[in-house]
């Protein structure tokens, strides 16, 4: 797969109820919403943490409303729907969904679940347990690791995980982040790129989201700030990639390994990959995999 030899391990988030990382999100969230008393929880959403939230929200008996953009093609609408949330689809982006899910939340009293909200660090804190996890099955931290980002939620939660275990002793080192994104517009990796460890505003015209992309495109990357220091603080690195690539990867993981991912997941990989081309590493790198999400029985 272009790894050259490098021992190469994946971090697959498959295996969660709804067949994503942001399970462990939704799950922390609602815990908040019982623990203060909240009826209803809110986010804006592309689609996998709509479905997370939704599918939580019922097993608590909590009330749940999803804002989701009108025109995405993959956004679990009916899933969601099924769980017994509300679902209003609005006109525009990504960002418009989250900042009308934010704007409701403090008008009528509803627990904010929203990256970069109030309520930020139930995601980071949930997030920080992938890296718990990877420690705990290879015995240290591995020596860098590539993370899928829209947001950058999941890779500042991650960060924040292997940075709390050095301070603690239980790793010898802090792994070098890579963030992996789409070349149409990611707020994150395009700062990067540029040489910023701040948030640059980006050019909208250039932003297209496709059903294979849809994760990872954000105008506003609503962690970005955080992540870019996080990366810029492990010496780590971002790339960018094309759709078809991306499918390739997927496919190519598919066939390689029996695993299912879904291609905008498969851009950990592709990072590795370029990664491992250019740098040398004196351990294991660890690429972050999203699964396609399977139908919940209950």
């Amino acid at each position: 797969m272009g790894f050259d030899g490098a021992p190469v391990y994946l971090k697959y988030e498959g295996a969660n109820p709804t067949g994503t990382h942001k399970d462990r999100a939704a799950i922390s969230h609602v815990r908040e919403v019982l623990v203060n008393g909240y009826d209803t929880i809110t986010v804006g959403t592309c689609g996998n943490y709509g479905a997370a939230i939704a599918y939580y929200a019922r097993r608590a008996g909590v009330k749940a409303v999803i804002y989701v953009p009108k025109g995405y093609k993959h956004s679990r609408v009916s899933e969601m729907k099924r769980y017994g949330a509300k679902v209003v689809l609005v006109e525009g982006p990504y960002e418009t969904a989250v900042s009308l899910s934010v704007e409701a939340a403090k008008a009528n009293g509803w627990y904010d679940a929203n990256p970069g909200s109030i309520n930020d660090h139930a995601s980071l804190d949930a997030y920080s347990e992938i890296a718990r996890e990877i420690v705990e099955q290879l015995g240290d931290a591995p020596a860098a690791i590539a993370i899928p980002v829209g947001n950058g939620t999941t890779l500042v939660g991650v960060y924040n995980g292997f940075r709390r275990m050095y301070k603690a002793g239980d790793t010898t080192r802090i792994p070098r982040i890579i963030a992996a994104s789409t070349i149409h517009v990611n707020q994150l990796v395009y700062s990067w790129l540029m040489g910023s460890i701040d948030p640059l505003p980006v050019n909208t015209y250039l932003a297209r989201e496709t059903p294979v992309n849809e994760p990872l495109v954000a105008i506003q990357s609503l962690n970005a700030k955080e992540a870019l220091m996080a990366i810029y603080h492990s010496e780590g690195v971002a790339y960018a990639y094309m759709d078809d690539e991306m499918v390739e990867m997927s496919l190519l993981l598919r066939a390689v390994e029996g695993v299912n991912a879904l291609p905008a997941s498969s851009s950990s990989l592709l990072a590795v990959r370029d990664f491992l081309s250019r740098e040398q590493v004196d351990g294991p790198v660890v690429a972050v995999i999203t699964g396609r999400w399977r139908r919940e029985k209950q």
